[in-house]
């Protein structure tokens, strides 16, 4: 049994817990609200995209939206990220808007992604502040875009847009570790605006989560992810063979079944934990398993593609399915 599903079963036994974790950050955000805990204002406009759940609301298709649509309109732009499961600290450029600077081992893979894709400055700080100083040191930025931003309230910001996917119940979940919930619902209310996301995914759904959200008098918006023709990681034919296996180590694995399917003929799926480190053992498991269901190629995500490249011992072909963020 898998950690996290250990941890699910284990979740309705761990609602006190939940009670006072949740109190916690309910104090927390009060306390920088009133100003008892400091937060800094850069001199720069500052974009929040974050989210209520542990993850898999699709924020880095709409950090890279924005930072284009910005870029576009001619302002400076900078993106903010921590980082995650990288080896970085301090403050590190993780890319001069021209790619990357650094492996997604250092960096972590969505600061890879991020900046493989968006051709903006990207800043990996786990203290989001002291990013922010240097990206507008360095590159003069007018506009920040704070990627998981939400909960990180030492920086001010002018724009806080929390992210709901259309294939969760997240407005359903209880506050960690009793459920996925990062603090109490309440907070929302502290929100500029909502976004629902692959909402052509489920789109009954996204109508109920955007009923859910009414009572908290924000402004709710939905978008859908479009999902290209998968693109060969290497040396993969550039005509993909019928028949794909495909795996993903992503919030929301479901999501990238769902697209998966639309992209070609899916003879299997492996969901593995969010941000998994790949490893001998565990790409033989995903040869091995794509072999037993007669699979011709392999199929995964662009999170996972840049952790993929520098491995030998990768399955083989093996495609990337982009996304790219469609709004209303």
């Amino acid at each position: 049994m898998s950690l996290e599903r250990l941890w699910l079963k284990v979740a309705p036994a761990l609602s006190p817990l939940g009670a006072i974790y949740g109190s916690f950050m309910r104090l927390r955000r009060r306390a920088y609200a009133c100003g008892l805990l400091p937060a800094y204002r850069p001199r720069a406009r500052v974009i929040s995209v974050g989210n209520l759940s542990l993850g898999g609301e699709g924020k880095t298709p709409v950090v890279l939206y924005l930072a284009r649509f910005l870029k576009e309109r001619g302002l400076r732009v900078a993106i903010l990220t921590r980082g995650y499961r990288g080896r970085a600290k301090g403050v590190v450029v993780a890319s001069r808007g021209e790619g990357p600077l650094e492996p997604p081992e250092v960096i972590g893979d969505e600061a890879y992604l991020l900046a493989s894709r968006s051709r903006v400055p990207v800043m990996v700080a786990r203290d989001r502040v002291l990013g922010a100083f240097w990206a507008i040191k360095e590159f003069e930025a007018e506009v920040l875009i704070l990627d998981d931003g939400f909960q990180h309230l030492r920086l001010e910001r002018d724009l806080d847009l929390v992210l709901f996917s259309a294939t969760k119940k997240s407005l359903s979940e209880r506050v960690f570790p009793a459920g996925k919930l990062r603090e109490p619902k309440e907070a929302l209310f502290s929100a500029s605006a909502f976004v629902i996301t692959k909402e052509d995914l489920a789109p009954k759904a996204a109508e109920e989560l955007s009923q859910g959200l009414k009572p908290f008098g924000k402004p709710v918006f939905r978008l859908r992810f479009s999902f290209s023709r998968p693109n060969p990681l290497d040396e993969a034919p550039n005509e993909p063979p019928g028949g794909y296996f495909a795996f993903c180590g992503v919030g929301d694995p479901l999501s990238f079944k769902l697209a998966a399917e639309r992209a070609g003929r899916l003879l299997g799926f492996l969901p593995l934990p969010d941000h998994v480190r790949y490893h001998t053992r565990l790409l033989k498991k995903i040869k091995r398993e794509g072999q037993r269901c007669g699979a011709k190629a392999y199929l995964t995500t662009e999170k996972d593609a840049v952790k993929l490249l520098s491995l030998d011992e990768r399955p083989r072909p093996c495609y990337v399915l982009p996304v790219d963020v469609v709004p209303e």
